[in-house]
């Protein structure tokens, strides 16, 4: 539901075009990041919002879920993070954050194998 809310809600407060200050070299270098053409992105978005509208947010009347593959998730909210840390970076305000966002990834998947041990 959120990488929904950064890439997929083009009206949401969220939306990543609310940050960015040069979108067009954003975009350019976010489809070189995680090798997909436009056409390419928009259909992988429409697929995350499908599964989110069916069975994340709601649970619909569907028979089977197509969960989509998350790596473009993953290197998609990697490379905004990225991007906003090295070009948005307003008067300290990211002071606090960490260099990459796989420290959070990997701190996260650490903490959930705490709980969740196999």
């Amino acid at each position: 539901m959120e990488w929904c809310k950064l890439f997929g809600d083009k009206r949401g407060k969220h939306y990543w075009r609310k940050v960015i200050t040069d979108q067009s070299a954003f975009f350019g270098s976010l489809l070189k990041a995680i090798n997909l053409t436009e056409p390419e992105f928009d259909a992988y978005i429409e697929e995350m919002k499908t599964y989110r509208d069916k069975f994340v947010a709601h649970l619909d009347a569907e028979d089977v879920a197509h969960i989509p593959k998350l790596r473009v998730a993953r290197k998609s909210v990697s490379f905004l993070y990225g991007y906003l840390l090295a070009n948005e970076e307003e008067d300290g305000c990211f002071h606090d954050a960490p260099s990459k966002a796989s420290s959070f990834y990997e701190y996260f998947v650490w903490q959930g194998r705490q709980e969740y041990p196999k």
